[in-house]
């Protein structure tokens, strides 16, 4: 596996993960505004960080 590989599924982890702890926020907040920018927050992050993950890990695995 390649260091971009590697990297898109470390990203991948820590948004999923991310993505959890945004949405037990979510439903412990009582304004309905509040808990839709929690619930993008997370998916934007799950489709970002891998993204961003694929393309950093290999700057700073020197490939």
């Amino acid at each position: 596996m390649g260091a971009g590989l590697i990297g898109a599924l470390v990203g991948l982890v820590i948004a999923v993960a991310d993505l959890v702890l945004l949405r037990l926020l979510a439903q412990r907040v009582d304004l309905p505004e509040t808990k839709r920018v929690l619930n993008i927050t997370g998916l934007s992050q799950l489709v970002l960080l891998p993204i961003v993950g694929f393309f950093i890990a290999p700057l700073i695995a020197g490939e």
